[in-house]
């Protein structure tokens, strides 16, 4: 199944306590490469996120945007610089007894030293708060496979059609190769006929011929054609990615056709390999937007 790597999606998910919005956007990229935008606060989802998109996604830049409002915060805790808490006791009660002080030390002295005492977050992400951007971006996800795959489908149609027709001007040339070594020793033949004007030496014209053929023989390249041709075809039914291998498929095709270009000694045949070239070059933009 062809799959694009163009698509979008956005979902909502909201409690009583906190809404988060996620769109996610991907196009095409040689490689899987995430941009995640979101709150600082929700940082430690990053890891989680992309985990959970790797499943979902092989190829292609996966752009998320995550907006949230409401009660996010994480977690408060306690931090206590108990050293500092001695030291500061020991000098209440130093302080008491030097200078024969009634009052009893208690816990409001010892936590008026604010450096001692400290209420931080606790840099955790809240659990609700995780699960529900998770189940956000899972939605998102699912729309954006959905319109990558209905994209892959008009791909997986156009590419069928230019493969076809590029198959066919693989057998053209094909059935035309034989005729070139024809027509140039016909062409011999005649030129030394008018240049000499009696017997000509047969044995000279089918050696001459026989060179020229073997130069101008594109029977290999048109046979490696067809079979990347057929590799084409079956990637198209492939499941998983083959982006890729369409892309070196067509790295492949594009050297055979240069090659029947640069040996074939006909006009006919050098005509079809620069039809052949934009059929691949249309071939090779297609291909640059599948997973």
């Amino acid at each position: 199944m062809v799959m694009s790597m163009t698509g979008f999606g956005r979902s909502v998910k909201q409690t009583s306590d906190c809404m988060v919005q996620v769109e996610i956007k991907t196009v095409n990229h040689r490689y899987r490469e995430f941009h995640i935008k979101m709150p600082p606060q929700l940082s430690q989802a990053e890891i989680p996120l992309r985990n959970q998109l790797s499943k979902q996604f092989n190829r292609g830049r996966i752009e998320l945007n995550i907006k949230v409002s409401g009660n996010i915060s994480p977690g408060k805790e306690l931090h206590i610089d108990w050293d500092l808490m001695d030291s500061y006791y020991h000098f209440i009660k130093e302080a008491k007894k030097r200078y024969r002080l009634a009052e009893e030390t208690v816990l409001s002295d010892l936590f008026r030293l604010e450096e001692a005492v400290i209420v931080g977050e606790t840099g955790d992400i809240d659990g609700d708060v995780l699960s529900l951007l998770l189940s956000a971006a899972d939605d998102a996800a699912a729309q954006v496979l959905k319109m990558r795959e209905t994209e892959g489908n008009s791909l997986s149609i156009e590419l069928d059609s230019y493969i076809n027709s590029l198959e066919e001007l693989v057998q053209k040339t094909k059935e035309l190769s034989p005729l070139v070594q024809k027509t140039y020793t016909d062409r011999l033949r005649s030129k030394l006929y008018e240049m000499v004007k009696e017997n000509i030496d047969e044995t000279r014209i089918v050696s001459e011929a026989a060179i020229f053929a073997d130069k101008a023989d594109i029977s290999e390249e048109t046979a490696r054609l067809i079979s990347h041709i057929s590799q084409f075809r079956e990637a198209l039914f492939a499941t998983g990615p083959i982006g890729r291998k369409m892309d070196f498929i067509i790295q492949e095709m594009n050297r055979e056709v240069n090659t029947i270009g640069s040996k074939a000694n006909d006009s006919n045949i050098s005509i079809m390999a620069v039809e052949m070239k934009v059929l691949i070059e249309k071939l090779r933009e297609q291909v640059q937007n599948i997973e």
